[in-house]
């Protein structure tokens, strides 16, 4: 199975560390770093641009890969996506000028926009019934406006900072992008097997991050009834009976989210030796 992956940009090194993780380590590449063999003999690895990697499955070029979902409705790529995968993260948006008479979509019409998203930008137009001239930039697209050639911009967006320095506003989220493995539709159908062993385990550490193992004593049946009354749980809690009579011990798996206030509960129900642990894959 060959895997592409981003060979820059922000999704490069999260996707090298989520594939370490998995286990999957890319012990041999050639110079410039085209491709790689890793230590699964059934796996290998082809580094392009993320905007690319669409492509590169949808043709069977690569049977797998990761990429933003940003670069796939850009490619209006033919691919299956088989997981999300929680990483870079970002919305696609409509900014305008801080003084710009432009408050709505529809008052876009006859206005030009500046993106790198030319697909995205024209159906979103086009959805939207707006005429407008859609100017395609391949970077710095935050600078359009700035520099009189455009009245509006259609980017990617992380944490605002560039369009404040800039001086934009957003007048409309298009959608939430983040980062997707995804799989060649034949590809899917012939090596079913590799690629969900692939995303069992990208979903177990993905899930694993907001988890955290609780474990807990109590010394009565009383005890027991309270803790288990307030202790979170993916079914049930684990009760299991310990050396000494009448205690026991609650383990369970818990948002991390909830933690604080878990830990507080247990607490106050009579719970002790309370420990926390991280874990490294959840499988739901």
């Amino acid at each position: 199975m060959r895997i592409a992956i981003p060979n820059k940009g922000r999704l490069c090194e999260p996707t090298i560390e989520l594939l370490e993780r998995a286990g999957i380590r890319v012990v041999d590449t050639n110079g410039r770093r085209l491709y790689g063999k890793t230590n699964y003999e059934s796996i290998s690895i082809l580094f392009a641009r993320a905007q690319d990697i669409p492509r590169y499955v949808e043709s069977g070029a690569a049977d797998a890969g990761i990429t933003g979902l940003d670069m796939i409705k850009e490619k209006n790529a033919d691919v299956e996506v088989v997981t999300k995968l929680k990483m870079g993260r970002c919305k696609v948006v409509l900014a305008v000028p801080e003084k710009s008479r432009i408050r709505t979509p529809s008052q876009l019409k006859g206005s030009r926009i500046a993106t790198a998203l030319v697909n995205v930008t024209k159906k979103y137009l086009e959805d939207k019934g707006i005429k407008a001239q859609v100017v395609e930039l391949s970077g710095a697209v935050e600078l359009a406006p700035y520099l009189g050639i455009a009245d509006g911009i259609i980017d990617q967006l992380s944490t605002g900072t560039s369009l404040a320095v800039n001086n934009l506003r957003i007048v409309d989220t298009l959608f939430e992008s983040t980062a997707c493995f995804i799989a060649n539709k034949s590809s899917l159908a012939s090596m079913r097997q590799e690629i969900e062993e692939v995303k069992f385990s990208f979903e177990g550490l993905i899930t694993a991050e907001e988890k955290r193992y609780v474990m807990a004593n109590v010394t009565s049946d009383e005890t027991l009834k309270r803790v288990i009354a307030v202790m979170p749980a993916m079914e049930s809690p684990t009760v299991l009976k310990l050396a000494k009579e009448g205690e026991y011990a609650v383990h369970s798996v818990v948002d991390e989210k909830d933690l604080m206030s878990t830990v507080r509960k247990l607490k106050n129900a009579g719970a002790k030796d309370i420990l926390v642990f991280g874990m490294g894959r959840v499988i739901l």
